[in-house]
């Protein structure tokens, strides 16, 4: 039996805190991520939550970071992409699934290397287009989380 453990976050930019208060512990996540890789040759990857986004919030507060985190990136051992933010499949419409993974896909073009995978770590339910959506980005997986009510 093969098990798979990937290291990775699953990031809310606001839940149940303010934006900035969570941004004060991801900052401080990707900073020891960022010298946890450096000092550790062997750490294979780390999954970024399927979003861009994070990296603006990240090089916002930390821009001398950029190139550090564009190598790791390239490297493939920080995972990004495909999409800019983590989207409600309630709520959204084609068009906003479509420019989210627009916006995602330029993010993780210009900084070299995206996930080839449709990540939905928050799916309290599954638009039914989700498959169509990847399809035409070129994603032919996904991984998602199910969750059943009673």
């Amino acid at each position: 039996m093969k098990i798979h453990l990937v290291t990775h976050t699953h990031w809310d930019r606001e839940w149940y805190r303010t934006y900035e208060e969570f941004r004060i512990f991801f900052v401080d996540l990707m900073d020891k991520l960022l010298d946890h890789l450096d000092e550790f040759d062997d750490y294979r990857y780390f999954l970024l939550d399927g979003q861009t986004v994070l990296l603006e919030d990240y090089l916002e507060i930390h821009p001398h970071q950029s190139s550090r985190l564009r190598n790791y990136i390239q490297s493939g051992k920080i995972i990004i992409g495909p999409m800019y933010t983590q989207p409600d499949e309630y709520i959204p419409s084609a068009e906003s699934l479509t420019r989210n993974f627009l916006i995602g896909g330029l993010l993780c073009e210009d900084y070299g290397k995206k996930m080839l995978i449709g990540y939905f770590p928050d799916s309290f339910g599954q638009a039914s287009q989700i498959p169509q959506v990847l399809n035409g980005f070129g994603i032919d997986r996904a991984v998602f989380l199910a969750r059943f009510m009673r």
